[in-house]
């Protein structure tokens, strides 16, 4: 999935600038703005005054947020409530200002942006954006303008609105959020390292969103072109090759793995390698049973590790960090599938030692990368006596007919349709338990 950043300063433009870029894109908008509005929206329902920081966390835990998305439209519920018009007034700004450098509500609302990053191509705007909510994001904007070009573009929507205000008020407004943002202790208003910024002090909204969509093509166009410079043939490195021809035999005699069903490999293309997991040898036996060099996700903390790091890296695994719905391994993971390489992953999640895999419960992330991929998945038995490793015990690892992308029958993706795929994988992998045992 593809996700695009752009923060920067009350009035810059930044919700319509995004929003059409996202109709042009084809991405998924998301206002975290208007999020944080709506938080701000019940504080202001419930008497909670903006200097009220412990009134605010305490009040936090009875909001009810939803973002839905209505004929290509967001719209933002509080508590069952469509709220989408009644959170753009001067004073709910000034609540989402105060709320928003909240921890606890920052907190509160952090998975929920994720979340929608993760599971589409999105453009988000706000305020920390490039910063915090999507660090890894593809394309950072920092979207700009000069504090007397935003107050101008304010008044002139308010007079157009019928609204008769003053320029001076709405000027001093500006500078007072753009002090207070800035020089919060949380998540301060300020540009990520990477971001381009971009300032559309002189440029109307038609150049500004040219401009802004200029810097996205161009960005996604270098880093694909760079990406494939560098995973080409990466991972088919000298040692990589050389262990798996000298190897992969002794560890399969001396782990005493016997491998059915080589016949059904598939040879080329994007793959998902999907079997049971018992223990971490799952690992090795699967990668002396393919032809074809297998990727694996590994836990970060194994990347501390000098020694180990430099092996498992030149072995094909990469980082993740559990637990945290990270979106950079997924990145990395759909960019290797697209590279046409394979991945090795477990729909159980974790190892389950002595446990039959029958009575065991199935994750959905792997149905929601077979959906993002398009990739075909191969399913794996891995069987061992009892489900428990042991010196010299057998291993068996019996590789049955891939999956191909057609038969999940996805339409639009989502959780169901993840928990649907995941099953079916897990089904056929649960099917294979049986074949090639000796007579």
């Amino acid at each position: 999935m593809i996700g695009i950043a752009i923060d920067g300063p009350s009035g810059a433009g930044k919700s319509t600038i995004a929003k059409a870029l996202a109709k042009d894109l084809g991405y998924i908008y998301v206002d975290t703005g208007a999020i944080y509005r709506t938080v701000g929206l019940y504080m202001q329902r419930k008497g909670v005054s903006t200097e009220d920081k412990e009134g605010i966390e305490n009040n936090l835990p009875d909001v009810k947020v939803e973002l839905k998305y209505e004929d290509g439209e967001q719209k933002m519920y509080l508590c069952d409530e469509e709220v989408s018009g009644l959170i753009r007034t001067p004073l709910i700004a000034k609540y989402a200002s105060v709320v928003s450098a909240v921890p606890k509500v920052r907190e509160f609302l952090f998975d929920m942006q994720r979340s929608l990053a993760r599971e589409n191509n999105v453009i988000m705007d706000g305020r920390d954006i490039g910063t915090v909510i999507l660090p890894d994001a593809d394309v950072k904007i920092f979207l700009t303008a000069s504090a007397e070009a935003r107050a101008q573009r304010r008044v002139d929507q308010l007079v157009e609105k019928g609204e008769t205000v003053s320029y001076d008020d709405i000027l001093a407004s500006i500078k007072e959020r753009d002090a207070r943002d800035s020089g919060r202790d949380v998540a301060p208003l300020k540009a990520a390292d990477d971001a381009v910024t971009l300032d559309t002090s002189a440029l109307n909204l038609e150049e500004s969103i040219a401009a802004a969509k200029k810097i996205v093509v161009d960005t996604l166009s270098k880093k694909k072109s760079e990406s494939k410079v560098k995973t080409k043939d990466k991972n088919k490195s000298g040692f990589y090759m050389w262990a798996r021809k000298y190897l992969a035999p002794i560890i399969k005699f001396c782990m005493r793995v016997k491998t059915y069903g080589s016949e059904n490999e598939q040879e080329s293309g994007a793959l998902i390698v999907c079997a049971n997991h018992t223990a971490m040898l799952d690992v090795l036996s699967l990668a002396v049973s393919f032809k074809r060099q297998l990727r694996y996700l590994a836990k970060k903390e194994l990347f501390k590790i000098p020694l180990l790091s430099q092996l498992i890296t030149a072995l094909g695994a990469y980082a993740v960090d559990r637990g945290t719905g990270d979106v950079a391994a997924i990145k990395k993971t759909l960019s290797i599938l697209e590279d046409e390489e394979i991945v090795a992953m477990f729909p159980q999640g974790t190892r389950h030692k002595g446990v039959d895999p029958a009575l065991t419960e199935v994750k959905h992330g792997v149905g929601m990368m077979v959906y993002r991929s398009k990739a075909d998945v191969q399913p794996v038995f891995v069987r061992v006596k009892n489900y428990k490793y042991r010196f010299l015990r057998k291993k068996e690892v019996i590789i049955g007919k891939p999956i191909r992308y057609e038969e999940f029958g996805f339409t639009n993706g989502g959780k169901e349709e993840y928990e649907r795929a995941a099953k079916l994988v897990f089904d056929r992998i649960l099917a294979l338990r049986y074949e090639g045992l000796d007579k």
